[in-house]
């Protein structure tokens, strides 16, 4: 064989095995990559939920006592209210038939 081709196939034979090994080490490379993400990902995950967790949770359960003791408070209003009306009630028909009998005496 001439040595000009023998020289051109053995450069083309080096350069294909270089390119297999470049993407050899590429996709090794890009397995890392993934995998380090999907790492970095869990940890981030976790970050998360430990700061609910230490953060928001206790905001959270804060508000909702905080809910429950308006509406007790709401409901002893409430009562309070009742008992005045009731109270009142029963004045203005004691006023009321005191005023009846009053007239009917006249």
């Amino acid at each position: 064989m001439n040595p000009a081709i023998e020289q051109i196939v053995s450069s083309d034979e080096a350069a294909k095995a270089t390119v297999e090994r470049a993407e050899r080490d590429a996709a090794k490379l890009i397995a890392a990559a993934k995998e380090e993400a999907k790492s970095m990902l869990t940890a981030l995950e976790e970050q998360i939920r430990e700061t609910e967790s230490r953060e928001i949770l206790p905001i959270l359960t804060d508000g909702q006592q905080q809910a429950r003791l308006t509406m007790e408070q709401a409901e002893q209003y409430i009562e309070r209210l009742r008992e005045k009306l009731a109270l009142k009630k029963t004045k203005i028909v004691a006023a009321f038939i005191s005023s009846a009998v009053n007239a009917g005496n006249s």
